[in-house]
């Protein structure tokens, strides 16, 4: 008969490791409290937590999912940082971003990055530590924007010169007749 505690967390983990959840796993051994509250403190203001996770139950919900190779996840103590709230996009890519920004800052190897789960996609540790080289959500749509405003700015460019020009001859031909003169010679 399963334990009621284990179905518990269980069930918690399903929604924690849910299809459409972005996660970064992390083994945070070797951190102190400071640091480790430290740490913590940093992904807050990112909108992201990590917690810890009991590896058998984990590995369960991820097979469950059909991640079927996660022992490299699991390899000694692991948590997961995700998202704090819903409106955290990517959160798997924040979390990178905020590791490498803490192992900066701290010059420390501490929390070593395992893996993640990014669009439903599971990554080892070189792929998760490599998502802190990705656009952010605002810097991809500013990107985005720029490309579709690019050859409208170009159009409108090449549109305004030949136009400028002509208002240009226009204008001159206006005031030459308000004038009283005549560029047409008689015969």
């Amino acid at each position: 008969m399963p334990n009621a505690v284990n179905e518990a967390i269980k069930d918690e983990y399903n929604g924690i490791l849910a299809e459409d959840v972005d996660v970064l796993f992390v083994q945070p051994v070797g951190m102190d409290v400071m640091d480790s509250n430290a740490f913590r403190v940093k992904l807050a203001e990112q909108n992201l937590r990590m917690q810890l996770l009991k590896n058998s139950l984990a590995k369960q919900v991820l097979a469950d999912r059909g991640f079927d190779q996660t022992d490299y996840l699991f390899d000694g103590p692991a948590a997961a940082i995700l998202a704090l709230t819903d409106d955290v996009d990517a959160a798997a890519i924040a979390a990178s971003k905020v590791v490498a920004a803490w192992k900066k800052e701290t010059k420390t190897e501490l929390p070593e990055v395992k893996g993640g789960l990014l669009d439903g996609t599971l990554l080892d540790g070189g792929q998760a530590t490599e998502l802190r080289k990705l656009p952010s959500r605002e810097e991809l749509l500013s990107i985005l924007v720029g490309q579709i405003l690019g050859p409208g700015r170009a159009l409108a460019a090449q549109l305004k010169g030949p136009g400028g020009l002509l208002a240009g001859a226009l204008k001159a031909r206006v005031e030459q007749l308000e004038d009283g003169g005549s560029s047409e010679t008689a015969d």
